[in-house]
């Protein structure tokens, strides 16, 4: 076994050399959440006739440390970089599978001259947010209590593979039983996606984006979307074979591979080559481009009506410019359509469980009925039009217009705060959310789902303050860490902090 040690991280790794003794090219595998390096047993054979190879384990994963710090993309993609470096690595092409896709676009966005080509298979780059929460609560309470991802990975095994077989299972589970829940859902949820698109979008390098044609969880049909966020990239659906692409079809999956790099290697193209490449990227460009348009154009007509509804400064709405100043008392009127703007498609079960939680589902639906007609007439109060701002079936509620909110705004401008990786631009981002505090960003609203909301905005005001006051201490401006740790204090209790508030405060007296 080797490891390459990170500060006071060992990294298990594997370096192997090709079967071609003329081969110069080397290919890194980075394997998906709860896996580990060894999920390329059954494909690395083939890989070994044309190029070397170095796979190895994410932190936490297989045997490499966990380390200390909170692992997510950025922090894996520097342990990547930090061993090709070590490696002397310089002709390679990175493949990666599920969340390993995101860390390949983020080594791939900084290494272009490096890294000659991506390869993506079964990577989720923009995955619906509402359902992916379900999916990681319903993983959470797999393994609620464990110390392992291993009940889970039972559950994950019967749809992974195309079939499923005794090999195949025993290197699934022995992987997931070396991660703890803690670090597996650090990294599984949707929060990468944005940042991913972004990076993906920046690529100037080939692409090969991979979908197992039994694959349940995220089909082809949907992973096909990818190419709207790359000119470069190509699609191909792997047939008989799932999420564990390289498991079920590792022959075919290694020859297509080696046909794409083939093509890219190719020095010398002739002018009808040319022609076509520059053919096949256009047309790509221009056909999701038209129909991208053509959605757009299709919402405008549907949704001409604009929704505004402010809440960091009180809670206002306004339809079309107008305000709806009466109704908001009633009927749970006010949560119902607050709780529509971060939902703004749901099940009428889900909106029973928020707002009657404690009520039976027959009467819980019997008040939601009464809830959104009252809604509606509210919303429709000062409108001639015809068409409502709020739609239903039996099963569905869901927002017909364009919604503008400052909370979603506020909410939006965090997260691209929290992903900025310009350390300057960081902080003045910061400094100017902190500045939007107000006391409290949900009035009136005491369900469990806008507490929770709540407590997670303030947390996040917290961090933010936190990371400022380091800045500030660095720089030696005492007076601006006080401040900002006094803003953290309103949202957190801690005794360390407040001693360092003493301190800090000492200092500048």
């Amino acid at each position: 076994m080797n490891w390459i040690k990170i500060g006071e991280v060992n990294i298990h790794y594997e370096w192997i050399k090709s079967k071609d003794p003329h081969a110069e090219e080397t290919l890194i595998l980075i394997n998906g959440a709860g896996l580990d390096m060894y999920s390329w047993d059954f494909i690395i054979p083939y890989f070994l006739k044309n190029y070397h190879v170095m796979r190895y384990d994410l932190r936490g994963h297989g045997y490499s440390d966990e380390g200390k710090e909170k692992r997510d993309i950025t922090l894996l993609a520097e342990d990547l970089h930090y061993l090709i470096s070590k490696l002397h690595i310089k002709n390679c092409h990175v493949i990666a599978q599920g969340l390993g896709g995101f860390i390949g676009i983020e080594i791939a966005s900084h290494n272009q001259n490096k890294i000659k080509s991506l390869v993506l298979m079964g990577v989720p780059l923009h995955y619906p947010k509402r359902l992916g929460s379900k999916i990681v609560k319903y993983r959470r309470q797999l393994v609620e209590g464990q110390n392992s991802m291993l009940r889970m990975g039972q559950e994950v095994i019967k749809t992974a593979c195309y079939p499923p077989t005794k090999e195949k299972n025993k290197r699934l589970l022995h992987a997931y039983k070396k991660v703890s829940p803690t670090i597996y859902f650090e990294l599984f949820h949707t929060g990468f996606g944005e940042q991913g698109i972004k990076n993906l979008q920046k690529l100037n390098i080939q692409i090969l984006i991979l979908s197992g044609s039994e694959d349940k969880v995220f089909p082809p049909e949907l992973t096909s979307a990818s190419l709207n966020f790359n000119p470069n990239a190509r699609f191909f659906t792997v047939p008989n074979a799932a999420f564990m692409i390289q498991m079920d079809q590792p022959q075919l999956t290694a020859d297509w591979i080696h046909g794409f790099i083939e093509k890219i290697n190719s020095k010398e193209k002739s002018e009808s080559q040319q022609y076509e490449q520059k053919y096949q990227r256009d047309l790509t460009t221009e056909v999701y481009s038209e129909i991208r348009q053509m959605l757009h154009n299709n919402h405008q007509q549907t949704s001409s009506k604009i929704l505004q509804v402010n809440l960091m400064s009180g809670f206002k709405v306004l339809v079309n410019g107008q305000p709806i100043l009466e109704g908001w008392g009633k009927r749970k009127a006010k949560p119902l359509l607050i709780y529509l703007l971060f939902h703004p498609s749901v099940t009428r079960d889900e909106l029973c469980d928020v707002l009657w939680p404690d009520t039976d589902i027959k009467n819980a639906r019997n008040r939601l009925r009464v809830s959104l007609h009252h809604l509606k007439k509210t919303l429709e109060a000062n409108s001639k039009e015809t068409m409502s701002i709020i739609q239903s079936d039996r099963e569905h509620v869901y927002l017909q217009c364009t919604v503008e909110s400052d909370l979603l705004s506020h909410l939006q401008a965090i997260r691209e705060a929290h992903n900025e990786s310009y350390h300057p631009e960081k902080i003045k981002q910061y400094k100017k959310l902190l500045m939007a505090m107000t006391e409290n960003p949900l009035p009136g609203l005491y369900e469990d789902w806008f507490l929770k909301l709540r407590e997670n905005i303030e947390r996040d005001w917290a961090e933010m303050a936190l990371f400022l006051a380091d800045v500030y201490e660095e720089q030696k401006h005492f007076n601006h860490a006080v401040h900002s740790i006094q803003l953290a204090l309103q949202y957190l209790e801690n005794e360390e902090l407040t001693k360092r508030l003493h301190d800090l405060k000492t200092i500048e007296s």
